[in-house]
């Protein structure tokens, strides 16, 4: 019996049925695959780490600054099960060259060896064995930003001695692999890493080492390497090897908060069929209840009818959920090898807890079975009761036209179904708005702030290996007032400046900790964001990161010591900062404090802010200039344009964006056609008693139209209103667990949030509401009579 009434039903509301189909199937390929990718990524960087054999911590240090005996101390510490070491040279962008161009990496560091202490994976997934000479490889990510392709030439020289590769192919390296990290690993042989050590002072200067470290007791062990750690200029854990792939967490993760807002969308929308149908069944129910069928029985038919469309789109989602998954796992997790070897079965549990939750949710919309009794199937489903007027306007005194008038009193007359209506545009459109403020804000200079760096106009690829020396901060600085007097020369004044980043331990007592340490050249402390305090002003001043105070125990007006090269010294800490480098870990120096620079392990692009403030066009045009004047500057660009690099998923997050903004046009149409065809067949006896009233179809069709441009336009204000709001509350603790102590200071993009997107919803509603209310054609004035 169950289901003959369900086949009855699915042949009856066909439309309605199959809309409603869909949505599961879309609500199921969304869970099912964003709940196996983000588990995946979370699972997969563990086994991901465990295949390329990657340490519990590690160590770089460059020959040039090292002072210790890495071999000796490597020895004597208890806690070092095993280790590794392998040499590498740190190269800047004079020595690495792409069709005669200089390879920069922007902030960061080019790395060769020979040596492969890890395990690295080529583009097919399996392990990179040999090298051959006349080989390189490279990472995939690096070589994809800079736009070389397998099979392209590439040239490695030093003071003379240079050799020739070819891109043999691009690898997966778990340690530097990740698109937020500035360094890039070149493997190439042994014979041709030989000959560019056998140039002059080769080693001496450019020469360092990798320290791979193992151990069971990783705290203990930490202590022990300190004199290491402490010439080092880079040190990493595991948890930091770890945060790298925090951005592919979190692309990942904000595909799932889609999916979790499309679940929502598609209980509203069930909610709204079930009552629907409730209420268009008045009679049957009515007379069920008459013959004495129980109220559990009453709706446990409506639930076969529920688990029959549940279970199809259900299957149909989970077969749709394995290449879609796919899809959102290349555009995700491009650094991360992920094995699937679970996801059928995290895939089939997911389909089942939707099945579950929409049969439970359906069991409870049901409830107003209860009310009803056989005297509405005798009244046509009203008690006969009203005790208020049913609309709220006046036709006498309104100005509008006909259309205009119905469609508005309908509106303000039945708030409880539009705003079901609105409540799902208003989930559609916000996750877009949401996403849009994200992106805006991370493609804009201004964010730049979040990592605790001075705003400008331009930024540019220039290498600071030169200075990374001894005598090195003078040196630049020298280069940097060159720099401004040549622009300035060429009509162009402006002021350049340069980060220089630093590995130190820093200790309050019995604690230390090593922390990420800049230092700034050409800026004045007052061009950096502090959250609390005051700029340091002295050289034994410099300002800390909150974390980084917090695990120190220290707050403002505290002493601390910072271990260098040249010893320790006592700093006074004048303010809080924050930053999303190193996981919020760090500190600054003053300006002009005196830093031996042969400890630096890197820096930003140098940055040029003109200080006759130009717009846009003129700053472009300058550009082209720039490029002429310093020929060594391997690339100039807007600073937005390098700030978005930073980030380094800014392209990622805007395809993820345009994938919403498809998806929502779909939901809407699916959503307005739905409620339309409803709302059809509810009113079919007021839509004849108008056509026999002489009413023509042309005002029909703009009556059931303009209902929903108005709920349309009502849902644009309320998600334009509450956009910023949604986003602060969804997305800053994203940016909190990457170091961010304030709240972010979103950049809206107006065209978008005000035009393009409210737009394309308002369009889709109105287009897809008229096409459907083209089916009122079939209604005619001798329809008055039929209740169904």
């Amino acid at each position: 019996m169950y289901l003959n009434i369900l086949k009855k039903d699915l042949k009856r509301k066909k439309a309605m049925n199959v809309i409603l189909l869909m949505f599961i199937v879309l609500a199921t390929m969304f869970v099912s695959s964003s709940v196996n990718n983000i588990l995946s990524v979370t699972t997969a960087l563990d086994d991901y780490f465990e295949m390329a054999d990657l340490p519990d911590y590690f160590l770089s240090c460059t020959n040039k600054s090292l002072s210790v005996d890495i071999d000796e101390t490597l020895s004597s510490a208890k806690a070092v099960d095993s280790y590794k070491t392998e040499d590498v040279l740190y190269l800047s962008a004079e020595n690495i060259f792409y069709e005669g161009e200089k390879i920069a990496v922007n902030g960061g560091t080019n790395m060769v060896q020979s040596e492969m202490s890890l395990n690295y994976f080529l583009s097919d997934g399996s392990k990179l064995e040999l090298v051959n000479p006349g080989e390189l490889y490279m990472t995939e990510s690096r070589a994809d930003n800079l736009g070389i392709e397998i099979g392209d030439r590439l040239t490695i020289e030093i003071d003379g001695t240079a050799c020739e590769f070819v891109l043999a192919d691009k690898i997966k390296d778990a340690l530097f692999g990740s698109s937020i990290v500035n360094i890039a690993r070149y493997i190439i042989s042994q014979e041709d890493y030989d000959k560019l050590l056998s140039a002059e002072n080769a080693e001496a200067y450019y020469g360092g080492t990798h320290i791979y470290i193992y151990s069971s007791d990783v705290d203990t062990a930490i202590s022990e390497l300190k004199p290491i750690s402490n010439n080092s200029v880079l040190v990493m854990d595991r948890a930091f090897m770890k945060y790298m792939y925090i951005f592919d967490m979190i692309i990942v993760g904000l595909l799932l908060v889609v999916s979790i807002i499309l679940i929502a969308i598609a209980f509203v929308v069930l909610n709204f069929t079930i009552t629907f149908t409730l209420s268009e069944e008045f009679r049957e129910i009515g007379v069920m209840k008459a013959i004495g069928i129980s109220n559990f029985k009453i709706r446990g038919l409506y639930l076969v009818k529920y688990m029959g469309l549940s279970v199809i789109g259900a299957a149909i989602g989970l077969v749709l959920s394995f290449p879609f998954g796919e899809m959102l796992m290349k555009v995700s997790s491009k650094s991360i090898i992920i094995s699937d070897q679970n996801s059928i079965f995290i895939n089939i549990l997911c389909a089942l807890f939707v099945i579950a939750l929409i049969l439970f949710f359906c069991y409870g919309c049901t409830g107003k079975v209860k009310k009803m009794t056989p005297i509405d199937a005798i009244r046509n489903g009203q008690t006969g009761e009203r005790f208020r007027k049913k609309g709220c306007m006046s036709l006498g005194k309104s100005k509008l036209p006909t259309s205009a008038f119905l469609a508005l009193n309908d509106v303000v007359s039945s708030p409880k179904r539009y705003g079901i209506i609105t409540f799902t545009f208003v989930l559609c459109l916000s996750i877009m708005l949401m996403l849009s403020n994200t992106v805006s804000t991370m493609k804009n200079g201004g964010f730049s702030t979040a990592f605790n760096t001075a705003e400008s106009d331009i930024g540019v690829t220039a290498d600071v290996t030169d200075f990374m020396l001894e005598g090195g901060h003078k040196k630049l600085s020298e280069y940097l007032d060159n720099t401004e007097k040549k622009l300035a020369e060429n009509g162009m004044p402006a002021e350049c400046f340069q980060e220089i980043f630093f590995n130190f331990s820093i200790s309050n007592g019995d604690i230390e900790s090593n922390v990420l340490a800049a230092q700034g050249t050409g800026t004045t402390m007052d061009m950096y964001e502090y959250t609390a305090g005051t700029a340091p002003q002295h050289t034994n001043e410099i300002a800390i990161t909150r974390i980084s105070a917090e695990n120190l125990k220290v707050n403002i007006g505290d002493t601390v010591t910072v271990k260098t090269i040249d010893g320790e010294k006592e700093y006074i800490i004048t303010a809080f900062y924050q930053s999303m480098d190193s996981q919020g870990l760090g500190i600054r120096f003053y300006t002009d404090e005196d830093i031996d620079y042969i400890q630096a392990y890197g820096g930003t692009n140098m940055q040029i802010k003109f200080t006759d403030n130009p717009d846009d066009k003129e700053i472009a045009r300058r550009i082209e200039k720039i490029k002429g004047l310093f020929p060594e500057f391997s690339n100039v660009r807007m600073w937005d344009d390098v700030v978005s690099e930073m980030i380094g998923v800014v392209d990622t997050l805007e395809a993820v964006n345009a994938m919403v903004a498809i998806l929502t046009i779909i939901l809407a149409a699916l959503i307005t056609v739905l409620m339309e065809r409803s709302f059809i067949a509810k009113e079919t006896g007021e839509i004849a008693l108008m056509k026999a009233m002489g009413i023509r179809n042309g005002r029909i069709y703009s009556f059931h139209t303009l209902r929903f441009a108005i709920v349309g336009i009502i849902a644009v204000i309320i998600s334009v209103i509450f956009a910023l709001p949604l986003t602060h509350l969804c997305i800053d603790p994203i940016f909190k667990m990457m170091g961010m102590e304030l709240a972010v200071n979103y950049v809206i993009n107006p065209i978008e949030m005000c035009v393009i997107f409210p737009i394309l919803l308002l369009f889709t509603t109105t287009i897809s509401a008229f096409l459907t209310s083209l089916y009122t054609r079939k209604i005619k004035s001798s329809d008055t009579a039929n209740i169904e």
